[in-house]
Order: C-alpha cells, then structure tokens, then sequence
C-alpha cells in the first residue's frame, strides 16, 4: 500500500510540474481530443491523449507516447497523417480537435 501510495505521489509531482503554456492552442497535444477518420476503413474514431498511466484503448484513451498518438502530436484540423503499428499502417486525416485550453475554458 506504500509503495502504492509513493508512486501516486510522485505522479501527482510530475503531472504539477506540467507547463501548460507548452501544449498547443491549435495542434494536438496532450489532453486533446482528437476525431479521426481511418480513410482505409471510412470509420470516424474519437481519441483522448492522456499519459502512459491513464491509457485505456477501450475508452479512447492513447497515450501520448503510443503509435497512433505521437502520430497525431502536432498535428492540425485537416492533416492527414500515416501511422506504423503492429498490424500495418493506418492513414487517418483529423477532422476536429478540441485541445486541453478548450476544455478547460468550458
């Protein structure tokens, strides 16, 4: 429990020491959220960039640091970018983006 409870603190320090004035007003960066269009399979995909520990495919949720999301760092409304994982590439063209400074005015 401890050890458990040390590493949230040094988490909690990390995610302190965050200059939010780094992350971009108008590219994607971390905590953006990010509708994608997969041009290969025509299908609409909503992704939120968080950190490594908050990381659940499942709900959308890509770390920063994963294929597809340093593909999209970046990256504006209307790029296209394509993305090397496991299974072969991907070409996904971003088509809105709502980033941390947003969400944080609303």
């Amino acid at each position: 429990m401890n050890a458990k409870l040390g590493h949230l603190q040094a988490r909690l320090r990390e995610f302190s020491m965050i200059d939010f004035s780094k992350i971009p007003r108008d590219r994607v960066g971390l905590g953006s959220q990010v509708v994608v269009l997969d041009l290969k399979k025509d299908e609409e995909l909503t992704y939120n960039l968080v950190t490594s520990e908050e990381a659940d495919v499942s709900k959308g949720k890509i770390s920063t640091s994963s294929p597809i999301g340093r593909g999209l760092l970046g990256k504006q409304v209307g790029d296209t970018v394509k993305i090397s994982i496991p299974d072969g590439t991907r070409e996904l063209e971003i088509l809105s983006l709502i980033t941390i400074h947003d969400l944080a005015a609303s």
